[in-house]
Parts: structure tokens; C-alpha cells; sequence
């Protein structure tokens, strides 16, 4: 049988047989091999045997892995060869205790290939739906699970793919580049993701695939569960927040969770999203469809809701505004997100107008605001004047000086009166009007 021993002094002894799965190395209890030593990261890298050699991934450990004294991130092991976990050293040791191929051949030892080592995991054939006998065929899901440990993806993608009676059709993927190309070509029902993956972390890769695809239900699923974790990755856009489970009671739980999640999202009726919608047609579809829901509202500077029951809005709320004043705020919004989530009873009932009258309402909030904006500065005020040698009073209306008039044109002086140059014809002042004479 081929092992790890463990040649580094104080640790000698140490060693693990090898089968044909994924085994975790490294500090935590929960590794298939655990080595108790302060170089060595709790989930420090996992291997696998493939025919005679020892294929190692790191698993973004602390202190790296080293084969042949260089870093690696992934690495091929031949038998007899070192392995260095952070200061920890071990030897690889194979069934045949380190026989060269050539060596084996003069024995007679038969090689053996990859799948005879670690035969595949059968899987029904493609577009095959499990069935119970005298029933329907069953809904066929596809779940991407994604994760830095080959490990973990295959024992926990077997125990799903059982437990749901073959419904899951189990896809993976160890890097973000990877997970995108699989979403690419073909369309998932629910990604389980994991914070620690290499370049770009389970985060960034949330935002991207709710960005891209807004149907897709996206769960994270981490060993790094703390509440900074936990409240980034729900207001990015995550269903659910779960700590990746070690026993197998905690591996049927989540299980659990996510096939329930599953069945939800497949219901009756249609499902999709609408690209540039209004808010204001949001809120007229739940109300004429008289549904029971809370519209959650947010862009990068408010989060807000609004409660409709049977079709009514009931209340609503954004920083310190609650009721009518709340919805012509959210309604104002320019651009941001939108979320349905499921009726619950408001702490109070603060909306009393009817929804028809809130949407005209906030429509003509925006009207006179974009009138507003649109509108151009007031010219400044002309200049007064006073005729030569006079001077205007205090507090006497002031008189706009008239425009120089270019011969045979109008000009306005007021808005009611029109000062006539005529040209070359003469004018001369007269003392009333019936002394007017051509």
C-alpha cells in the first residue's frame, strides 16, 4: 500500500496510507492525514494517487508547499521523492517501494492506469431522469459546486448526488475561471460556492455570477463563517450563508437546506428578469396582481422597503422617512437594485393612500424636479439708469436704460411698449395729441 511518512524529527513514525480518493492534509482534525505542527496550516493540501505517482495541490496554505524544494501550487510526486509541508518533510512511498517503471517491467509487475487506481463515480447518462417505479420522471437539477479542494468536492458532491437520488447533476470547479466557463455552458439551477479559492476569493465571484446571471440561486458555503463573511456575502446577493459541515449529520443538514432552496425556486409560473425596469412598474405589477411581498430597495447610498398586502401598500421605510414620504423617496430613486422577498407584518401600518395615488403622486414629484434641473439660470438684472444730471432716489423703482435702437428697426423696451426709430423722418414733440401734424 502506498503512504506519506513523515521524516522530520519529532514526527517520526507519522505516516498515512494512501487509497484512490482525495485526502486533506494538514493541522485541523478534520484532514484525512492530520499533522499537529506550527508550520503546517489547517487545511494545508490534499493529494491523490494516480497509477504509481502522488499528484499534491496546495490549498492556499500559510507557509507553502514544496516539492524538489519549489513552491507549487500543484505537483506530480514519484515514488521516494520529498515532500516539504512548511517545515514539515515527507517521503512518498509507493506499494512497490520506489521500483522505477523499468524496474517493475523486469519484475513483471503490471502497470496500472489512473482509472483502474480510482475507478470514475457512474453517473446516469446525460438528459437520463431518475424515476421511482409507476412515477413521473424527476426534475433534473444542476448544481455547481465550487471550491479550492478537489477533496471536498468529491466526497461531498457523491454524498448529494445520493442523497437526492441522482436527481443533482453534480458539476465542479477549483478557480473562478473555471466556474465561469462552466456556468457558460450550461445553465445551472444553484451554485454553492466557497470563500477560499485562489485569485479572484468566493466574494468577488458571488458579485460576478449575480451581475451575470440574476436567476441562478447562489449559496456560499465556508469553513471561514464569521459575521464580516456572513453580512458581505447577503448583501451581495447570496440565499444563504452556511458553515461547510465536517459530520455527517451537519452534511445532511445543508443538504437539506439546499434542496429545499431547490424545489422553492422551481414552482409554477415564470421566472426571469427584466433589464432596466422602473421601480414605479415593479410596485404596479405586485399591487395589480394583488400579491403579498416586500419590495427591498437599495443602491450604494440607501437600503430601503416597502410592504404590500393583497395588493396594498401598507408601509414603507429608507434611513429615517417611514410611510407615504418613504415611498416618494424610494420611488425617486434614479437607479439601483430590487429585491421580492416573502410577506411578513410590518411593525407598523404607516401608508393610508391608495397605491394609484402614491405612483401619480411620486410622478409628479419627479416631473417638477427634472423641470427644475432642466430649467436655465435667470439672466441678471440690467443695469438702472437715470436721465443726465439726475439721480434715482432711494427706494424709487428703477427704470431699465432703453436699447440703442438701429435706424428703420423695433426694439422692446418693456413688455408692453415698442420704441419706433424711423430712419430719416423728422419727429417733433408736440404739446397734445390733437396738435399732431405731418
Amino acid at each position: 500500500m502506498a503512504k506519506l511518512v513523515v521524516i522530520s524529527k519529532g514526527l517520526n513514525g507519522l505516516s498515512h496510507e494512501l487509497a484512490g480518493n482525495w485526502a486533506t492534509i494538514g493541522r485541523d482534525p478534520v484532514n484525512t492525514f492530520q499533522i499537529i505542527e506550527s508550520s503546517v496550516s489547517s487545511r494545508h493540501c490534499e493529494v491523490r494517487l494516480q497509477g504509481e505517482d502522488l499528484v499534491v495541490r496546495d490549498l492556499l496554505s500559510t507557509n507553502g508547499t514544496f516539492v524538489a524544494g519549489k513552491k507549487v501550487t500543484e505537483s506530480v510526486l514519484k515514488p521516494g521523492e520529498a515532500l516539504r509541508l512548511g517545515e514539515v518533510e515527507l517521503r512518498f512511498e509507493s506499494s512497490l517501494g520506489g521500483m522505477s517503471v523499468t524496474q517493475m517491467l523486469v519484475a513483471g509487475v503490471p502497470l496500472k492506469s489512473a482509472s483502474e487506481v480510482a475507478p470514475p463515480v457512474s453517473q446516469p447518462a446525460p438528459n437520463q431522469e431518475a424515476r421511482s417505479p409507476g412515477s413521473e420522471p424527476a426534475k433534473r437539477f444542476h448544481v455547481l459546486f465550487v471550491d479550492d479542494s478537489m477533496a471536498f468536492l468529491e466526497t461531498f458532491g457523491e454524498l448529494c448526488s445520493v442523497l437526492s437520488s441522482q436527481t443533482w447533476k453534480i458539476h465542479t470547479a477549483t478557480t473562478a475561471d473555471r466556474a465561469l466557463a462552466v456556468l457558460q455552458e450550461t445553465p445551472m439551477d444553484l451554485v454553492v460556492l466557497d470563500i477560499g479559492i485562489p485569485m479572484v476569493d468566493g466574494i468577488q465571484l458571488l458579485g460576478i455570477i449575480v451581475r451575470r446571471y440574476p436567476g441562478i440561486k447562489v449559496v456560499v458555503m465556508t469553513g471561514l463563517a464569521s459575521e464580516t463573511n456572513r453580512a458581505a456575502c447577503l448583501s451581495a446577493g447570496a440565499e444563504l450563508f452556511v458553515e461547510k459541515p465536517i459530520a455527517a449529520d451537519g452534511i445532511q443538514v445543508v443538504f437539506n437546506l439546499l434542496n429545499d432552496l431547490l424545489s422553492w425556486t422551481h414552482r409554477e409560473g415564470f421566472s426571469g428578469a427584466l433589464r432596466q425596469v422602473g421601480l414605479p412598474e415593479v410596485v404596479q405589477m405586485e399591487c395589480i396582481g394583488r400579491r403579498s411581498s416586500i419590495l427591498e430597495i437599495r443602491n450604494p447610498e440607501l437600503r430601503g422597503e416597502i410592504y404590500i398586502e393583497a395588493g396594498v401598500i401598507i408601509h414603507a421605510a429608507v434611513g429615517p422617512l417611514a410611510g407615504e414620504q418613504a415611498v416618494y423617496r424610494l420611488l425617486s430613486l434614479r437607479g439601483g437594485q430590487f429585491q421580492v422577498k416573502p410577506f411578513q407584518v410590518p411593525p407598523q401600518r404607516t401608508v393610508q393612500s391608495g397605491w394609484e395615488n402614491l405612483l401619480m403622486e411620486a410622478a409628479r414629484a419627479n416631473d417638477e424636479e427634472t423641470v427644475l434641473l432642466s430649467k436655465p439660470p435667470a439672466s441678471p438684472p440690467a443695469p438702472t439708469t437715470a436721465p443726465a444730471g439726475q439721480t434715482v432716489p432711494a427706494g424709487a423703482p428703477a427704470t431699465r436704460a432703453p436699447l440703442p435702437a438701429a435706424p428703420g428697426k423695433h426694439t422692446v423696451v418693456g413688455d408692453d411698449i415698442v420704441v419706433d426709430a424711423p430712419g430719416d423722418e423728422k419727429w417733433d414733440p408736440v404739446e397734445s395729441p390733437e396738435k399732431i401734424t405731418g
